[in-house]
């Protein structure tokens, strides 16, 4: 499940939803990628081949990409957003890594993670 504070659902707006995406950093492994948080418009996102609807309250407030979906499957996630310079950042305290590190070989690589955030 997927908990939004109550900052992360005062800043997401009410057409928008959180979406936990993902870029692949490696050309020799699927796996290896970087997931990172952003919000987007609900019907856009919805538009997303394979983006998946996961458990969370408020219900139907994040969506992931496959790779970060499987990783956030089982999890319990809570969801917070800070405002800097009138700037929406999204961020979570799952693993920097989705718990990937291990399987891939990058354990004790200082990943980017979460910490990044939407615009305004």
């Amino acid at each position: 499940m997927i908990r939004l504070t109550e900052r992360a659902r005062a800043a997401l707006r009410e057409d928008e939803v959180i979406v936990a995406d993902w870029a692949a950093v490696g050309l020799c492994c699927g796996c290896a990628g970087e997931a990172w948080l952003r919000p987007a418009r609900r019907h856009l996102a919805a538009r997303r081949r394979g983006f998946r609807q996961l458990p969370a309250d408020p219900a139907g407030s994040v969506l992931a990409h496959p790779l970060a979906a499987v990783s956030l499957a089982g999890r319990e996630v809570v969801v917070d957003c800070r405002t800097r310079l009138g700037l929406r950042h999204f961020s979570c305290d799952a693993p920097d890594d989705f718990g990937l590190a291990g399987p891939t070989g990058l354990a004790g690589r200082r990943g980017h993670g979460l910490p990044a955030g939407g615009r305004a």
